[in-house]
């Protein structure tokens, strides 16, 4: 694969602030990158830079001429307004115009199960529906990247799945380069094939998702459970046992999984599962961040 983005030493302040320090990396063509942090950590600034909205030291370059930015990236942003009485396909329609596209509308809106809203007023859409239809607009100019900033913030669960179905469709079947900022690591785990986490403005981690999750746990996994005697759980498994919500966790080297099973039966555990490690796990652990009710990342 070919480099699309290449950044080398990127820094950004705002006043005394220092919101990106010293971040280079590169993002190859057909690729979905994942740039993840908490707020404040750096993410909308990093991508503010690449879409040339604000000033910053070091380098960034395009595998395209620099002019026509606005018309190979895509930006969703994480909010946008639009005249009042505007309809859903007469905004659809103005975005095409603009962007000189020929792209059929109703097949997007089709695709995208927006089909029956398109005659209605944009005030009057939800939350999601308005989050829908600025992902589509996206869409419209055919870019060769997207850049998605909070891709399913508002949105229910089912819409997310849709929509991350839809990405991964646009990605595998015509080769569009994706990168998403996110505060959801399912949403991370499912869709990227490289992840960029930001701490305090700086690079903390930069890798694929199984390499990130090897780093961290190696070949170990985890047995979960629920047990009447946490007590005798305790003296023989110390500091491997941990708490997971309302279950006990032991971590394991996988060549003891047989023995291990045996011991929590033995003493009492039910409710019993083996499970391999996940992005989630990894991530809360490099970083110490624990994750809110709605699966959003928080610090710690």
């Amino acid at each position: 694969m070919s480099t699309l983005i290449k950044m080398e030493g990127l820094s950004k302040k705002y006043g005394s602030k220092q919101a990106l320090e010293d971040v280079s990396f590169t993002v190859e063509r057909g690729s979905i990158v994942a740039v993840l942090g908490h707020n404040g950590a750096g993410k909308t600034t990093l991508i503010n830079s690449i879409m040339d909205i604000v000033d910053y030291e070091g380098r960034i370059e395009y595998g395209f001429d620099r002019k026509e930015l606005y018309r190979k990236v895509g930006y969703q942003m994480q909010s946008s307004s639009y005249e009042k009485e505007a309809k859903v396909y007469e905004v659809c329609k103005l975005y095409r115009k603009i962007l000189k596209s020929d792209v059929d509308l109703d097949s997007l809106l089709e695709e995208f199960d927006f089909a029956s809203c398109r005659n209605m007023y944009v005030k009057n859409l939800s939350g999601g529906q308005r989050q829908k239809l600025s992902i589509l607009l996206t869409l419209i100019g055919e870019p060769e990247l997207i850049i998605f900033d909070e891709l399913s913030t508002g949105l229910d669960s089912m819409t997310r799945r849709q929509i991350w179905d839809y990405i991964k469709r646009l990605n595998e079947e015509k080769g569009v380069t994706i990168i998403l900022t996110s505060h959801f690591l399912d949403e991370v785990e499912y869709l990227a094939d490289r992840v960029v986490i930001l701490d305090k403005g700086r690079i903390s981690r930069i890798g694929d998702v199984s390499t990130l999750i090897r780093e961290e746990f190696e070949a170990a996994k985890k047995i979960e459970f629920r047990t009447d005697d946490r007590e005798a759980f305790g003296q023989c498994f110390g500091s491997e046992l941990s708490n997971n919500g309302g279950l006990l966790c032991i971590r394991y080297k996988e060549d003891a999984e047989e023995e291990i099973y045996r011991q929590v039966k033995r003493l009492g555990g039910y409710d019993i599962a083996i499970k391999n490690y996940t992005f989630e796990d990894a991530f809360l652990k490099m970083l110490g961040y624990k994750l809110v009710k709605n699966g959003e990342i928080s610090h710690g």
